[in-house]
């Protein structure tokens, strides 16, 4: 089919040996501890672990279709190829659709370098035939890649209609920290943009404005705290840079907490995929919340750096997605990690970049105040009107005895039990399943429960009957009405809860069971409604859909 001289399809075998031991010898290198350059804020594939024995595994591969190209040239074309293939549905797993081009490319190299000594002794129907074979390989990578990119990396529903607001000075900012009498703002500016910067507060209705300074520090962002504010009022904000106010990203609207038995929402979720810019965004917006609480998982780049500049690009990269920053831009968040936004999957207190996501954590996200400021864990608890919220860190801490840690195991019984008597209600932000059978060694906590048991005990022990769970982590909507969520030794420790996610992952089941039953599938997110006169606290707990389907609900009373 190309007429090529014996003495030029020698140097083509001879290159595509080169190429396939070069090819062979960089996997290898890539199953050492030497780590391939990925860009932290888009990576989203499996653990560290996972791609030393993959990357090793492929070399090998390379290598003996390398031996036999040496005799047969066609049998190690065609064993390359297949490496290429099988290696570009792994790469594409970890990385983006154009990363798996290159690598496809580069290893599909010395496969068609062997062809083309293969086939210039050969008839032109054989060439096209083999030429043919080719051609199915690569449309099954297409369309094969395509599918594991949709099912691992892609949206779960439709993108948001949000439109994207061009960046002025400032290239993202959120909302948290809400209280009573003010917020806090985190704000970041675009690159080579410096200056003070001043966060502007004024009361929607009209009124004197409220301006506060960001504080001095090392930080990469500027943290802004703007107190003395009207309880359960609307109030519209803008950031300064030099005393010049922001056109663009800089601006949004929110509504301090009330004080005092009132009534408010709040929307809950957890699993969004690196960059998601789903519509659900858009329908946690429309509930029109007080705040949002995020249990984890907010992106899922599964970082092991050590360098917090890799944390923080990766929070960057969500924070710039139109959906979400529009989202940020008017609610308030109230959040705590998870795995996959804390280090890899499954990840515990020796992750490696432990330390570093802490300081990420401290540097960019609005959080309440944390229990340990300046290092540790990042439970934290706050209060809406009556109500108190408690937020637990359960990654790391975690050991393999130990899901909270000693300290934090004992703030939590503490603020619970203290906070069910001060109280009118407590709700506990659980970023992991509370249900299911013992099972040591499990992700959840099923995997602890000894621990799980010393909680319970002791919320039976002090007869705390006002308390509600919210968490995340298992890909669904479930409610259960407190039927299995005792694990006291007594039998009295039940409460209701609320699981609600994925906000842009596949479904997945976890734990149970649920007396509601649970809801598998992405674009899902929950709704607490607190309706409290005085006398009681009615909880109305919903799990919804993106599009607007109300999956689960049900009403819980509190005296």
């Amino acid at each position: 089919m190309v007429p090529i001289p014996s003495t030029v399809g020698r140097h083509l075998r001879t290159a595509a040996l080169l190429v396939g031991l070069a090819a062979a010898a960089t996997l290898l290198l890539l199953g050492t501890e030497v780590r391939p350059a990925v860009d932290p804020a888009t990576s989203a594939g499996f653990g560290r672990d996972v791609e030393v024995v993959v990357f090793r595994a492929f070399a090998g591969y390379v290598l003996v279709g390398v031996l036999l190209a040496w005799r047969w040239p066609l049998p190690g074309a065609a064993v390359i190829a297949s490496a290429a293939l099988m290696l570009g549905y792994f790469v594409d797993r970890q990385f983006s659709t154009i990363v798996l081009l290159v690598v496809w490319g580069l290893l599909a190299l010395p496969a068609v370098l062997l062809w083309l000594d293969w086939q210039r002794a050969r008839p032109p129907g054989r060439g096209a035939t083999s030429l043919a074979g080719a051609g199915v390989l690569l449309v099954a990578l297409w369309f094969g890649a395509d599918a594991i990119h949709d099912t691992y990396r892609g949206p779960t529903h439709p993108e948001s209609s949000a439109p994207e607001v061009p960046a002025d000075m400032v290239e993202w900012v959120w909302l948290g920290a809400l209280g009573s009498d003010g917020v806090t703002a985190v704000v970041g500016l675009v690159e080579g943009r410096t200056g003070e910067v001043a966060l502007v507060v004024e009361p929607a209705a009209g009124g004197a404005p409220t301006r506060a300074r960001a504080r001095g520090g090392a930080d990469p962002a500027h943290r802004v705290r703007a107190g003395g504010l009207v309880p359960d009022t609307e109030y519209a904000f803008h950031v300064e840079v030099d005393g010049q106010a922001d056109r663009g990203r800089g601006r949004g609207r929110f509504r301090t907490a009330p004080d005092g038995p009132a009534s408010f929402r709040f929307v809950v979720g957890a699993c969004a995929r690196t960059g998601s810019n789903g519509a659900v965004f858009d329908a946690l917006a429309a509930e029109d919340p007080l705040f949002y609480l995020n249990l984890g998982d907010i992106h899922y780049a599964n970082l092991s750096s050590t360098d917090p500049a890799d944390h923080r690009a990766a929070y960057e990269r969500l924070l710039t997605r139109p959906a979400q920053a529009a989202l940020y831009r008017r609610v308030p968040i109230a959040y705590v990690w998870d795995d996959h936004d804390y280090g890899e999957n499954d990840s515990a207190g020796d992750a490696p970049g432990r330390a570093a996501v802490r300081r990420a954590y401290r540097q960019v996200v609005p959080h309440h105040p944390l229990v340990i400021e300046d290092d540790g864990p990042i439970h934290q608890a706050f209060t809406i009107g009556r109500v108190r919220f408690v937020l637990t860190d359960s990654r790391s801490e975690r050991t393999g005895t130990t899901m909270l840690g000693g300290p934090q195991l004992e703030w939590l019984v503490d603020e619970l039990v203290r906070a069910s008597q001060t109280h009118a209600l407590v709700i506990w932000g659980n970023p992991v399943p509370w249900n299911g059978e013992p099972d040591p060694g499990a992700d959840g906590w099923r995997g602890f429960p000894d621990e799980r048991r010393q909680i319970a005990d002791a919320l039976a022990a002090a007869e705390v009957d006002n308390l509600v769970m919210v968490a995340g982590d298992a890909h669904m909507v479930a409610l259960d009405d407190g039927s299995n969520t005792d694990f006291s030794t007594d039998g009295s420790g039940g409460f209701p809860l609320l699981h609600a996610a994925a906000l842009d992952r596949r479904g997945q089941v976890k734990a149970g069971p649920y007396s509601a039953g649970a809801f598998p599938g992405g674009g899902r997110y929950g709704v607490v409604d607190v309706v409290d006169d005085g006398t009681t606290v009615a909880v109305t707990l919903t799990g919804r859909t993106w599009d607007g389907e109300t999956l689960v609900q049900q009403t819980f009373t509190f005296s």
